[in-house]
């Protein structure tokens, strides 16, 4: 998922379309054919006119292309397509492109009218929009994230909006934007509960459900001598867990982002805990003396999760 911001986007409010990022979104179509012509493209738009603007460059643009104009046969096994969010349901491509459209105006006001997105539902407009590519979406913008004031809206797809655009400008590490750790927070099962209890026994210092949505980890360890910094994320996996491939798949990607985050993660099955939890702590204190070994820690101060390498340590 990529970025790709048009300063100079300008929303004209009597065509209610933004020419220089329709202009900009064919310039990004046109090298897509150029260098990977054998992926298939969409391009998805906030709005009917947006769409039609789009095509209509679109089409000027490949009058001086000849050679492209193959790639937008409608005899392909998926030909290309330009559609408003409305539209978009079923149509998978192997490359989206979303243009938002909407953007400053001419005088320099900007109304968070999203079209079809402020309306209810509209999250889950966005929502099927955003998972028809199977290996990128470009996602581009004449404004950046920040400038939507979610203290202006109540709409669900707005606010879901100004994440995925973080998101895609800021990589992985906007997940964490909204960290939190709950000092009150509840056990998920008595199992995660003896856990925390030997492992406290142990003096290790723990938090619970530390995270955001469904990243949360089950049990962090504190570094004792970092205030704000874990050296280790468990996972407390029942019985059930075992049984679902749907859930183990789900997680092992869900431990792939927290991975690539920095977090090192350490799990805990019921069965071999109700068997021998001694074994099971013995397996995480070995589990914390490696990772402590290898240095870097969570930071999670000012709302971030990046590593911390020792040479930062006081």
């Amino acid at each position: 998922v990529s970025f790709v911001h048009v300063p100079d986007g300008v929303y004209q409010r009597s065509g209610r379309r933004n020419l220089v990022e329709a202009k900009k979104v064919v310039e990004i179509i046109l090298t897509h054919y150029q260098t990977t012509p054998e992926r298939s493209l969409g391009v998805v738009t906030f709005s009917q006119a947006q769409r039609d603007t789009i095509q209509i460059e679109l089409d000027q643009a490949l009058r001086s292309r000849p050679d492209l104009q193959h790639c937008f046969s409608e005899s392909a096994d998926e030909p290309f397509f330009v559609k408003n969010l409305e539209l978009v349901q079923g149509d998978e491509r192997d490359v989206m492109i979303f243009s938002v459209g909407y953007a400053r105006d001419e005088t320099g006001k900007f109304i968070l009218n999203f079209g079809p997105l402020n309306k209810e539902g509209g999250e889950r407009r966005l929502n099927v929009a955003v998972t028809r590519a199977r290996y990128a979406v470009k996602l581009v913008s004449s404004f950046q994230p920040e400038d939507i004031d979610l203290t202006r809206t109540a709409s669900r797809g707005v606010h879901l909006l100004r994440s995925y655009m973080t998101l895609a400008r800021d990589g992985l590490k906007a997940l964490y934007a909204d960290l939190q750790v709950t000092e009150d927070a509840d056990f998920d099962s008595p199992f995660e509960q003896q856990v925390y209890e030997a492992l406290s026994a142990k003096g290790l210092m723990l938090k619970k459900q530390v995270g955001v949505s469904g990243y949360r980890i089950d049990l962090a360890v504190v570094d004792p001598q970092q205030t704000g910094h874990f050296l280790l994320g468990i996972e407390c996996d029942g019985a059930s867990y075992h049984r679902s491939f749907t859930a183990r798949d789900r997680d092992r990607l869900r431990q792939e982002v927290l991975e690539s985050l920095g977090w090192r993660i350490h799990r805990i099955w019921s069965r071999d805990w109700f068997e021998n939890p001694a074994q099971e702590v013995t397996k995480v204190l070995k589990a914390l003396k490696d990772t402590k070994a290898k240095s870097p820690t969570m930071n999670v101060e000012k709302k971030s999760l990046k590593p911390v390498t020792a040479s930062t340590q006081p």
